[in-house]
Parts: C-alpha cells; structure tokens; sequence
C-alpha cells in the first residue's frame, strides 16, 4: 500500500468517465424497465439523474484520490486513459481472468437458487424474468454503478480509515480479507428492499439475498484489491450475465 503522499495523478479524466458510465448504465435500465411497466419515463430521468450524481460522485472521487494512498483505487484505468505501454495487455488478462471466475461463480450460484426454489417464497421472481434486453441493462448497470459505489467508494474509504486507524502502511491481506466481507454484507443488505418490492422478504429469502451476495461480493472485492476497479466490473457482469441474462432465453 502507497502512503499518504502528495504528488497524486489526476482524477479529473476517470471520475468523469465514471460517472458518465454509470449515470448512463443506470438510467438505460431504469428507463427500459418504467417502459416496460408502461409508466413515463421522462417524469424518472432528471431526478433519477440527479440523485445518481449526489451518490456517485463523491464516492467515486474519494475512490480515485484515496485509492492512490492505498494502493486501491483506478490505476489501470487511469493508465489506460494516458495510454501508458502495456496497459491494454494487463486490462486484457486481467478481465479475462475475473469473466471466468465470474461466469464460473455465476453459474454456481444458478445451480444452488435451482436447488433451494423449493424453500423460496412463491412471490420471488424466476431467473431471467426481466427478459434478456432488460437482464442485460441491469447486468451492466450493477456492474458498472455497484463496483463504483460498493468497492471503489466504500470498500476504499474502509481500507484507508482502518489502515490510518491502526497506524498500518501496508494492511494485512486478514484486514483486507475482514474489509472485502464487511464490504460484501453491506452489498447484500443494499439488495434487501428489492425483495420488499416482490413482496418476498420472508427470513428465508432475506439470509439467502444476504449470503449469495456476500459470496458475489467477496470475489468483486478480491478483484478490486488484486486487479483494479475494472477487473471487479468485468467479475461482476460475469455473474450477473449467467443469473440474470442467460436464464432468459431458456425461459
């Protein structure tokens, strides 16, 4: 991990492009999915827009200049904007590598849901039921906007504040391993009112929405700490592409 020093690189370029990507991601989805439940989507744009910006902003800009104190953060994409040697070979194995483990998490995940849809309640949605346009819109929209927010924002400001907290320059992979889970039971919790919104939060669904994001989370963090912010973008789309896209077309 990198000490608090001046001399950082500019994060100008990456946190307008971030927020570009996931203002974009998030509003395609929200508004294919108001489309197709036949309501307007002009009256959800401006404030879904304004709301985003207020979030994602200050998360990712904390992301992008604290993750350069602590070895976190957005190298590899800033590396790429300043087109620096051998930045697009590293992008490439390091996206290659977190879409297997995302496609193969993905498909586990699949298989345990397809086991345990006995004990769900009736009210849960099946895989794939938004269709594959609008499983694909959310698949990029999470991974773009919940990588932005869950580990460039809040995994990063934990790791920088526990790290300062314990006077430590270089945490412990145990510290990093107890921020990448908290990080992950924080991701699962965030999903909890979408089973609200299914009527399905019954304290089966409610642990099994918790521990399979845990699960997911837990390599998205890993991702992020190893191999940057793309990488963890890449995983996510990975496993959102096998639970929510593929199921679709078998539908």
């Amino acid at each position: 991990m990198k000490p608090d020093a001046p001399g950082s690189r500019c994060v100008l370029s990456p946190l307008v492009i971030l927020w570009a990507m996931t203002l974009t991601a998030q509003l395609l989805g929200l508004a294919y999915g108001v489309a197709q439940s036949g309501g307007s989507v002009a009256s959800v744009i401006l404030p879904s827009a304004l709301v985003l910006s207020l979030v994602t902003l200050p998360l990712a800009w904390s992301g992008l200049v604290l993750g350069q104190r602590t070895g976190l953060g957005a190298p590899l994409l800033m590396d790429l904007l300043d087109k620096v040697p051998g930045a697009g070979s590293r992008f490439i194995k390091s996206a290659l590598l977190a879409c297997i483990l995302g496609l193969l998490l993905g498909a586990a995940m699949v298989g345990l849901k397809l086991a345990l849809q006995p004990y769900s309640p009736p009210e849960m949605p099946v895989l794939g039921f938004r269709g594959p346009v609008g499983g694909l819109l959310v698949s990029i929209a999470a991974a773009v906007g919940e990588e932005v927010w869950f580990r460039l924002g809040l995994m990063t400001l934990l790791v920088w504040g526990i790290s300062r907290l314990l006077g430590q320059a270089d945490p412990h992979p145990a510290m990093m391993w107890s921020i990448i889970i908290l990080t992950a039971v924080a991701f699962g919790m965030a999903h909890l009112p979408q089973l609200a919104s299914f009527d399905a939060a019954t304290p089966f669904s409610i642990w099994g929405t918790i521990l399979g994001n845990c699960a997911v989370g837990s390599l998205y963090g890993w991702c992020y700490w190893r191999h940057g912010l793309l990488a963890a973008m890449v995983a996510h789309f990975s496993v959102d592409l096998v639970i929510h896209v593929l199921p679709a077309f078998f539908r």
